[in-house]
């Protein structure tokens, strides 16, 4: 299988799922709200996201939370939830890690990064 490009996008959709698992909408709502505005996934391109995240590995399904098993079974059909795997968990930090790397260099080339 071939590397995953890790996009903007696919990086702040991991990133929304490291605080534990979320559903469709919570997951547009934080890219968008994380990145300032500059990232807005629409419904087609977050599924899209997710799904090429679920062949990988990097994510699965979850169990969402709900207060009781009614609420459990209502939600069932309307929302998907998903988590990271320890896989895609794994590939996040190495991600971040590189852009940690890179932020470093460029400060200590002199530029102004913002963060």
């Amino acid at each position: 299988m071939a590397r995953l490009k890790v996009t903007p996008q696919i990086l702040y959709t991991m990133l929304s799922l490291a605080g534990g698992p979320r559903h469709g909408y919570a997951i547009l709502a934080e890219v968008e709200e994380r990145s300032g505005g500059e990232i807005k996934l629409g419904p087609s391109s977050l599924y899209y996201t997710l799904g090429r995240l679920e062949e990988r590995g990097l994510i699965e399904e979850a169990e969402a939370a709900a207060s009781t098993e009614s609420d459990r079974d209502a939600r069932a059909d309307q929302r998907r939830t998903f988590g990271l795997t320890p896989e895609g968990r794994a590939i996040l930090e190495r991600e971040l890690g590189l852009l940690t790397g890179l932020v470093d260099h460029a400060r200590a080339l002199g530029l102004n990064v913002q963060g």
